[in-house]
């Protein structure tokens, strides 16, 4: 059998470090689990109208939700505590972008529309990268960086930053806590980077830290139950789907959670 100490988080000795995780956190998994199915419910039952632009955005989002909420639940309970990190802020802006389509008729067409103006600074990068090369830039490229700041600016196209979408959305207090607190895990900083290291009464350090990490999972496992639920309660809602299991499944995350969350 493969040790953790040759193979790491791939190797097979971590399915013994999961067990007693399991059974701790037995029943928000269990919850967690039963969120899933619900997703896949919901994604295999919607209708779609083709020419409907808040259709065609929020299933593509479930999509990428569901996948994403996999992806966490999965990190989670192999104790890659800080990588899980990541994939619980990517379902918190899911979340935000989820809750904006529903309180705002107009988002959808604008978010989409903003994506504009994200092309352009790539194809601006790109004639940048190219000019410091000494390359010569392709005609076609600046006629449609012209093209495209032209129309951004007839149609005033802005971008939305992370913070303004989770205001429309109403869900400021998920952007104010949980994701801010992760951006921790998401970027190199030297406050992250503490958390590897291994310290004696003194502070000298004597170690890295390299090890799966189940400790305090609770309120992790509270907020991506509760983004995936209230992210599956808006869509199923907008394409007119039953939601008694949906808010079942939210009470039973409230009562788990304890008044705090």
């Amino acid at each position: 059998m493969s040790v953790f100490e040759s193979d790491g988080f791939l190797s097979e000795e971590i399915s013994e470090f999961e067990a007693p995780a399991a059974e701790q956190y037995g029943e928000k998994l269990e919850l967690a689990s039963d969120a899933n199915r619900q997703a896949h419910t919901l994604i295999y039952s919607i209708q779609i109208h083709n020419e409907h632009l808040p259709d065609i955005l929020l299933a593509t989002i479930l999509a990428r939700q569901a996948a994403a909420f996999q992806s966490f639940y999965l990190l989670l309970r192999k104790g890659l505590f800080y990588q899980s990190q990541i994939l619980l802020r990517n379902i918190a802006e899911n979340m935000f972008t989820i809750g904006a389509s529903r309180k705002d008729p107009e988002f959808p067409g604008k978010f989409v529309l903003s994506e504009e103006v994200t092309r352009k600074k790539s194809l601006d990068a790109l004639v940048r990268d190219e000019t410091s090369r000494g390359n010569t830039v392709d005609q076609e490229v600046l006629d449609l960086i012209a093209t495209l700041e032209a129309k951004i600016e007839q149609e005033g196209i802005t971008t939305y930053r992370t913070e303004r979408i989770a205001q429309i959305a109403e869900l400021s207090s998920y952007y104010d806590t949980l994701y801010r607190l992760t951006s921790i895990s998401v970027h190199t900083s030297s406050r992250g980077l503490d958390s590897a290291l291994e310290t004696d009464d003194d502070g000298a350090i004597t170690a890295v830290t390299y090890e799966p990490i189940f400790d305090g999972l609770d309120m992790y496992l509270d907020y991506g139950i509760s983004m995936m639920l209230y992210s599956l309660h808006e869509i199923a809602s907008h394409f007119e789907r039953p939601v008694d299991e949906i808010e079942a499944l939210q009470a039973r995350n409230q009562e788990l959670a304890g008044p705090t969350n």
